[in-house]
């Protein structure tokens, strides 16, 4: 789900509880007096809708249960309390923490298909590994290209990715060429020109890309 999705959606859930809280009154029920009730119909249909929603944040987010917590009942303070998670929920993710969370993720499933690599190094399959090892590399650059605000096009691969990140700063030239040199393995391997390196070459890639990622990934 796109960031400005998510911001478009809680604005909407914001300001669909702030009215919630505009219908706040008093009503007598039996002889029974309540006091800071909301309109029940809107609040069950707004809290069910925030709980959808907040649902299908990363689990690392706290936000759904704190809202289930703290808006149970269709009174004035529960509903304000369910606008502070939502208004919490919508700072957060303005400030960059969705993106912290899903970097995070990234890097976890990163480390996985490395591991992939290395037990198909270990049982001497060099062309695959080095082919899947490209393959991270090249959706890492993308995901550092976006953290960094950097402008990221379809047909973009790891040499133009590359040459984008290192010509603002993000890494050094030297990084650069160290890239470059992972490209050409995952060329070759991908082109099946597979006498044009080494199963020691690929380790090393393997190496660098990995340092690389818990580097810049992070």
């Amino acid at each position: 789900m796109a960031i400005d999705k998510i911001l478009q959606r809680l604005d909407s859930l914001i300001s669909m509880g702030g009215e919630i809280c505009a219908t706040r009154h008093n009503e007598r029920i039996e002889g029974v007096s309540y006091y800071n009730r909301v309109e029940v119909s809107l609040f069950l249909q707004w809290r069910t809708s925030s709980l959808a929603f907040l649902n299908t944040l990363p689990s690392e987010y706290v936000y759904r249960n704190l809202f289930e917590e703290n808006c149970r009942e269709s009174i004035y303070d529960d509903t304000m309390g369910g606008l502070a998670v939502l208004q919490a929920a919508k700072d957060d993710i303005a400030g960059g923490y969705l993106q912290k969370v899903e970097t995070l993720v990234s890097a976890e499933v990163f480390s996985d298909f490395l591991g992939m690599a290395q037990y198909l190094l270990d049982n001497g399959y060099k062309d695959p590994a080095a082919s899947l090892i490209g393959a991270v590399l090249e959706d890492g650059l993308r995901r550092i290209c976006n953290n960094n605000g950097v402008l990221v096009k379809s047909d973009d691969n790891i040499s133009s990715l590359n040459q984008k990140l290192a010509d603002k700063d993000v890494y050094n030239r030297l990084q650069q060429r160290e890239i470059e040199v992972s490209n050409k393995l995952r060329d070759y391997a991908d082109h099946g020109h597979f006498d044009e390196y080494s199963t020691e070459q690929v380790k090393d890639m393997l190496t660098g890309v990995g340092r690389f990622m818990s580097e810049h990934l992070k």
